[in-house]
């Protein structure tokens, strides 16, 4: 007759564990029992616990940044109130640099894009387009730069029929929504007096710097006249002394002339120099 193991004898394999604690089980896997192995009695008032198994899991959930569409009237809003406008601006002087004329332009607001168009042989010509971000930026330009005197042209700064219908509807728009009146408004204070500053600032400069070169070129044809009267003079005393080739004589003598002619000019001198040349 066999009788069953005891219940305290530790199998081959399997560690101690203490009384009452069922062997573990593996998720996944059912526990075989090995044939043969016969049953072990369960006294009665004594109950298995029945192992619960806990697998962790763990799921991963993203989230999605939520889009919000915005109201064509707000996504309107947010574009600065306006369309852009491009300006015309004309009868730019000779004298006024590229540089000079974009930055007045930019005095005014935001410039997109300044073309001054050139010819054929890439030469800038008296006019440009000029692409304001906003219609304030236009309005002022309009009223800041038309018929500004730059060197010695007044600005001509207009805008085409479809953009100043652009313009009028952007105006009524503002009345409407802020009940006030664009062509009343006025720019700030200081805002102004900024703007009238910078363009006085550069319309000074300008101006310097046309008197100092006109200074120079008349300086020049000063000293061009001079020379002329002064060499005709010497001409006139060799043909006097009955020299037989004045033009060439007074070629080789026309340097050392002028070099006594300046230091006499310095020296407030009014005697004529001596003429050197040779009779021979």
């Amino acid at each position: 007759m066999s009788y069953p193991p005891p219940m305290n004898r530790q199998q081959i394999g399997i560690p101690q564990l203490p009384p009452r604690i069922p062997p573990p089980q593996y998720a996944g896997f059912a526990q075989t029992v090995p044939p043969g192995t016969p049953m072990i009695p369960v006294h009665m008032g004594v109950l298995t616990p029945t192992p619960s198994v806990l697998i962790p899991t763990s799921v991963s959930i993203t989230h999605k940044p939520m889009l919000i569409k915005k109201d064509p009237i707000i996504r309107a809003s947010d574009d600065n109130g306006g369309p852009t406008t491009t300006v015309f601006v004309g009868n730019i002087s000779e004298k006024a640099s590229d540089m000079l004329v974009r930055q007045l332009l930019a005095k005014c607001g935001i410039v997109l894009s300044w073309k001054r168009v050139q010819g054929a042989s890439g030469k800038l010509q008296a006019f440009g387009f000029c692409e304001y971000k906003e219609p304030e930026s236009t309005l002022r330009a309009l009223r800041l730069l038309h018929e500004l005197m730059l060197g010695d042209k007044k600005l001509l700064v207009k805008v085409d029929a479809k953009t100043k219908s652009q313009l009028e509807e952007w105006k009524a728009k503002k009345r409407s929504a802020n009940g006030e009146d664009i062509n009343a408004m006025e720019m700030e204070d200081d805002k102004r007096d900024l703007i009238s500053r910078e363009i006085s600032k550069f319309r000074d400069t300008h101006k310097a710097r046309d008197y100092s070169k006109e200074t120079e070129r008349e300086d020049e044809r000063r000293r061009e006249m001079r020379e002329k009267e002064e060499h005709e003079e010497i001409r006139q005393r060799l043909l006097a002394e009955g020299h037989p080739d004045p033009e060439a004589e007074l070629q080789r003598v026309s340097p050392a002339f002028m070099h006594f002619s300046n230091n006499a000019e310095e020296d407030n001198n009014s005697h004529d120099p001596e003429i050197p040349y040779d009779a021979n």
